[in-house]
């Protein structure tokens, strides 16, 4: 369902069973197919929801409505709100938007370079790509300083940095999202 995904590991099945009635049928086929893993060129990486749920909880305003299902390379979230919507919490920026209403949808976009312009960062991340080297699945590229004290958006800027840690660095220094 997914090109160039890579495998990192399997889905554990009792979380498969704990969010089927909270996540499309699509994801739960992709959880139980593909795993846990990365694609699109290892931009985005599928997470077990269970190993964010407490960090969406106390940094994301809409955390305890929100289902926690890829992580970008920038560190960024990527939600299953109200069994419709695809969010995308931007840590690093501070803000969060609404993606689309439909994972169907949101698959045959990831294709779209227009999409990936308008929410991702694809170009920048092939810079970090070409001067840092790939990422393990635990880390992302993250800003240095942050873009909230004043760091600037640039590959020179850029550092390997473990995600979950991260954004609760940014959460500290910088604030929560929406709270």
């Amino acid at each position: 369902m997914l090109d160039d995904f890579i495998k990192v590991m399997a889905m554990p099945q009792d979380v498969v069973e704990k969010y089927r009635t909270m996540v499309p049928d699509e994801l739960i086929q992709i959880w139980q197919n593909q795993g846990i893993g990365t694609f699109l060129g290892g931009y985005l990486k599928i997470i077990n929801p269970e190993e964010y749920r407490d960090l969406l909880d106390s940094t994301y305003f809409r955390g305890d409505l929100a289902v926690p299902i890829f992580v970008t390379a920038f560190g960024d979230i990527i939600t299953f709100e109200e069994n419709r919507y695809l969010r995308l919490v931007k840590y690093k920026d501070g803000v969060f938007e609404i993606i689309l209403e439909n994972f169907l949808f949101f698959l045959k976009f990831l294709k779209d370079e227009d999409f990936q312009k308008d929410y991702f960062e694809i170009d920048l991340y092939k810079s970090a790509l070409k001067q840092y080297g790939d990422l393990d699945y635990d880390y992302c590229f993250g800003f240095v300083p942050l873009l909230g004290l004043g760091g600037q958006k640039t590959v020179e800027n850029i550092d390997k940095v473990k995600i979950k840690e991260h954004i609760y660095i940014i959460s500290e220094l910088v604030g929560n999202i929406g709270m």
